[in-house]
């Protein structure tokens, strides 16, 4: 009978590492498949927009003169599928990535082997992480590039919130964390359909709250409402308290386009510290629990 022959293995993949790739083999070629998918998508919309621009009105009525928004739809669903990236991870870590390995019992195989439980979650955790962070950074690279590339006036503005979460590291942070509340979910659950469920809740009231109290994190800045630009993110408006105000005369409380990055970084920061504090969480339970 003649022996098969391993599959071979990259070089730089060794141990719990490549027996994770290898598990989970199928959500990789999904993730590379998606990332290859979205950079072709932002490329189109770099197309559409740069054919708007090269647009003569003198050749009509031989030429279609597109509308800047229809320009910016393959943008706008980008940045909507990119948005709700983070549940697509918690929902992977919590089902398939842990809570399928503690319902099945194969986790339990791996620890009696070999493998200590905290080396076992600390590699589900480290080879995903790296592939959703450099995936997710060189989509948000493109993103924010293709975006950059339309008129001001033209292109969605930065504080919608598809739009910041998709240009910026504050992506990253989420899909980091949702990758930590998914193997927490797991580990709390041992269930796959329960594990996932929470998961997916628990970052999705992560990205409201976030949503919902962003401009709350960074001091807004007073100015007269005739001053307001385009690239300005105002909400709360304050009439002066004098009689007969002209609207001109009245300020307004904006987040101006300067504060893109505070806004950004003070996000990226609590995120992160959030998916730091349920790692810790989830080794601290897993030890516990495997005492």
């Amino acid at each position: 009978m003649t022996a098969v022959a391993p599959a071979p293995r990259p070089p730089f993949l060794r141990g719990l590492p490549w027996s994770v790739v290898r598990l989970h083999r199928t959500a990789l070629w999904l993730w590379i498949a998606f990332v290859a998918a979205g950079t072709g998508w932002l490329l189109r919309a770099l197309w559409l927009s740069a054919g708007d621009e090269r647009y003569d009105p003198a050749c009509a009525p031989r030429c279609i003169d597109p509308e800047p928004f229809d320009a910016y739809i393959p943008l706008h669903l980008q940045g909507r599928v990119m948005a709700i990236l983070p549940l697509a991870v918690a929902v992977f870590a919590g089902g398939a990535l842990v809570g399928r390995e503690l319902e099945r019992g194969t986790a339990a195989l791996a620890w009696v082997q070999s493998v200590t439980p905290t080396r076992w979650l600390a590699a589900k955790l480290a080879v995903p992480a790296l592939l959703l962070t450099g995936g997710t950074t060189g989509l948000t690279l493109l993103f924010r590039w293709v975006w950059s590339t339309g008129h001001p006036e033209d292109r969605p503005g930065w504080y919608e919130n598809d739009i910041f979460l998709s240009t910026g590291p504050v992506l990253v942070a989420h899909v980091l964390l949702g990758l930590a509340l998914g193997a927490l979910a797991g580990l709390l659950m041992r269930r796959t359909l329960s594990g996932l469920g929470l998961a997916f809740f628990g970052t999705l009231l992560v990205l409201i709250t976030a949503g919902l109290y962003r401009s709350a994190m960074w001091p807004k800045v007073r100015t007269g409402l005739a001053h307001v630009g385009a690239t300005d993110w105002s909400k709360d408006r304050v009439a002066k308290p004098a009689d007969g105000v002209g609207f001109g005369d009245a300020e307004a409380l904006v987040h101006p386009a300067s504060h893109y990055w505070p806004l950004q970084l003070v996000e990226t920061g609590i995120v992160l510290a959030l998916a730091a504090l349920a790692c810790w969480a989830a080794f601290a339970l897993l030890r516990r629990r495997t005492a």
